[in-house]
């Protein structure tokens, strides 16, 4: 009854044509069938980094990984970062618009529940939201990776550590910077909290936006180094190699 008042109240709409509740795509996502089919699913990536591929073999790498291996185990990536995605996640990441949080969420939650009920999933003891440091967490009052985790926390019933992993270097945004750069400026800002620290042996870490993947990679080598044996990586958006 609740939910038929707010619905007259406040219709639904498609968040990004604007079209009405009667157009939208089924389970309870606020996009349109023509909207959603803007958003371009990477269909074939490397196992290890998630790098969009033109074709592959299940469990396949590209050449970068087979020259030199990252620290994280596995990647996966739901959408290719390209427009309108890239709008979504903007607004969501910097001007804090909650029901495009929502949105994103339940898109990646999706994705993911799919690829479990295949066989596919290989599922984590925990959820390890990549954290920001706490002077910026203060400034947006929003963790979009944290907002990401939630969902997949519930939907799949693994739990989320916020405790774990803690980024205790202000560093500035990777945005505008190089591959070279990227790596220089995320290097030894994040670490382990001894306080809260748990004996996981397999970890998935969670982002809005994997581009390098310096960021995930400086995290999986904290997390081994911790004595974790496996570190995957789920990120919505997989950006190609520039």
């Amino acid at each position: 009854m609740i939910k038929r008042i707010l619905d007259i109240l406040y219709p639904r709409r498609c968040i990004l044509c604007l079209s009405s509740a009667a157009s939208l795509s089924q389970n309870d996502i606020d996009l349109c069938p023509d909207c959603r089919n803007e958003l371009q699913l990477v269909e074939h990536s490397c196992y290890q980094c998630g790098i969009p591929l033109q074709n592959t073999l299940a469990g396949q790498l590209c050449g970068q990984c087979l020259q030199k291996s990252p620290a994280f185990d596995q990647v996966i990536s739901v959408y290719h970062y390209r427009q309108p995605l890239v709008w979504l996640i903007s607004q969501m990441k910097f001007n804090k618009k909650l029901l495009i949080a929502r949105l994103l969420s339940q898109l990646m939650t999706q994705h993911l529940l799919t690829i479990k009920k295949n066989g596919q999933l290989s599922l984590p003891d925990a959820i390890i939201p990549v954290p920001l440091h706490h002077k910026r967490q203060y400034q947006r009052q929003f963790n979009q990776s944290e907002e990401l985790a939630k969902t997949l926390s519930d939907a799949l019933g693994i739990p989320i550590d916020i405790q774990y992993l803690q980024r205790h270097i202000n560093s500035a945004q990777q945005s505008g910077l190089d591959a070279k750069q990227r790596k220089k400026n995320v290097k030894d800002i994040f670490k382990v909290n001894n306080k809260k620290q748990r004996h996981y042996r397999h970890v998935v870490i969670v982002d809005d936006v994997m581009s390098t993947g310096s960021t995930v990679n400086e995290i999986a080598r904290i997390l081994k180094r911790s004595g974790i044996k496996q570190v995957d990586v789920w990120v919505l958006a997989r950006a190609g190699r520039p």
